[in-house]
């Protein structure tokens, strides 16, 4: 069976106007070419569809079946050419970002925010992983963008520089650090240093203090909310960045700066080089780079 969008749509005129010459104007048609269309949709269903007199035209029993299916035939359709149009222009469709942790808990949902203000219909799908998984789902192509943190220096990565986020010390309030306005990295030899899990972004940062300066690590943990216990309960010192220090503020806990103003994260927004990005995640790639500094 092979049926037409212009046989549906005369059908449903000639159900409304009951009258072949009104019903051919309102869809532009010749009443020829209109009564030829209503012939050939009867033949194809095997069945007619309108009684006929002199006068009137009316659906018959089985044209009254028919309109209920001929109406979902042409808002289905009509439903679909617009997904297309939509998705054709950006404006419809799905991303997916694959983002630090530290970042999708405060930074990111901020910039997702005003972007889903600005394209309603295009749904972000959110992969919260460490540094190094971020990369991996941009080489295997299961992410189209990634925000993360160090220098990627993979060939397949193209990597915009988005901004750059201080480090601070945490360590607990009785500490003797607690009382200084500032420390500097020479200052953390010999302390019992908590650091993050490898395959994080500030382990990156971590392992080359260690190279510089006599830092031991006494425990590993993963989660932000695992480091803030520890800090709290008198386990040990450890530094992280500033869009993570809502984490740590705790009446246990003191968050000093640095001193070494080059100490930083650069953040950066991430894509495959050869990989040509949707429209859609082409707009979340501008939108992220416009507000980023922004936020």
């Amino acid at each position: 069976m092979n049926i037409s969008i212009r046989q549906m749509r005369a059908f449903l005129a000639l159900a409304e106007a009951e009258n072949f010459t009104r019903a051919s104007e309102m869809v532009c048609l010749s009443q020829p070419a209109f009564s030829a269309l209503i012939a050939s949709l009867e033949q194809e269903v095997g069945y007619r569809l309108f009684d006929r007199d002199t006068r009137k035209v009316q659906l018959n029993a089985n044209g009254l079946h028919f309109v209920e299916l001929a109406s979902r035939f042409v808002n289905n359709y009509d439903n679909i050419v617009q997904e297309i149009k939509l998705y054709s222009q950006g404006e419809e469709g799905s991303v997916t970002l694959a983002v630090l942790p530290s970042l999708a808990v405060q930074w990111l949902p901020q910039i997702i925010s005003k972007f889903n203000i600005e394209n309603p219909h295009i749904r972000i799908n959110i992969v919260d992983t460490q540094w190094d998984r971020c990369l991996q789902a941009i080489v295997n192509n299961s992410a189209d963008l990634a925000v993360t943190a160090g220098t990627p220096s993979l060939k397949e990565i193209q990597a915009e520089l988005l901004f750059s986020d201080d480090f601070y010390l945490i360590c607990p309030k009785n500490h003797p650090f607690a009382k200084k306005s500032h420390v500097e990295l020479k200052d953390l030899e010999g302390e019992k240093f908590i650091a993050f899990s490898n395959g994080t972004s500030i382990r990156l940062f971590t392992d080359q203090l260690t190279q510089l300066y006599n830092i031991r690590y006494v425990l590993e943990v993963r989660q932000l909310t695992t480091m803030m216990g520890l800090i709290a309960a008198n386990q040990g010192i450890s530094i992280t960045t500033g869009l993570t220090l809502f984490q740590f503020e705790h009446d246990s806990i003191a968050i000093i700066p640095f001193k070494d103003v080059s100490l930083k994260r650069a953040v950066y927004l991430i894509k495959k080089k050869e990989r040509q990005l949707s429209s859609q995640a082409l707009k979340l790639y501008e939108f992220i780079k416009e507000h980023a500094s922004n936020d």
